[in-house]
């Protein structure tokens, strides 16, 4: 199963919630329900097809968000990966964000993002910018648990779609931890979050 039959599979899993979210759309609240403003420190591993073979690596990546006001935030992260072969790839991140509440505890968000690729050494060496669009959705399970997932668009030299699942627990109201999975046409991965929110 490629990257994109993946992502059909969850988005018609994800219909029956978004259904019953349109029905309830008399009671949809006035404002987004989660905190768009926090600084996360991730550590993630990635698998990535290239021809007949794989090459792995790993990296940590810092971000942040910012609300500007109740719908919208501004978005931004650093992130640097050693893979096999000594190739070291930076990548930086910059745009905005619009969340839209469907119902309680359930917010609909996207992002539209500058991009920027930095691949080194040799031959390899690499320069590219591009753009990035995610669309997402976040529910609240429990007072601790959150689920995320959704489809993230990225144009950078080539273009690629991979879907995005995750989920967190809260320890408190402003420190959480959390898990995330990647799966793309060309490249899987799997990562690990420290969220501080303010």
């Amino acid at each position: 199963m490629n990257g994109v039959s993946r992502a059909l599979l969850v988005t018609t899993a994800m219909l029956p919630a978004l259904s019953e979210a349109q029905e309830s759309a008399a009671t949809r609240p006035a404002s987004p329900q989660f905190n768009y403003s926090y600084v996360e420190l991730g550590y993630a591993e990635a698998e990535f097809q290239v021809g007949n073979g794989d090459i792995d690596g790993d990296g940590l990546t810092l971000s942040g968000s910012f609300e500007i006001n109740e719908d919208w935030h501004a978005f931004a992260s650093y992130g640097n990966a050693d893979l096999d072969f000594g190739i070291d790839i930076d990548t930086w991140a910059l745009g905005a964000g619009y969340a839209y509440p469907l119902r309680e505890n359930v917010d609909l968000y996207g992002r539209v993002l500058y991009l920027s690729l930095d691949v080194d050494p040799g031959a390899l060496a690499a320069d590219e910018d591009g753009l990035g669009l995610q669309f997402r959705i976040r529910a609240l399970v429990t007072d601790e648990f959150e689920l995320e997932g959704g489809i993230q668009y990225v144009e950078v030299e080539e273009s690629d779609t991979s879907l995005q699942v995750g989920a967190r627990y809260y320890f408190t109201e402003t420190f959480s931890a959390g898990i995330g999975l990647t799966v793309a046409g060309d490249a899987d991965g799997i990562g690990i979050n420290a969220r501080y929110s303010f």
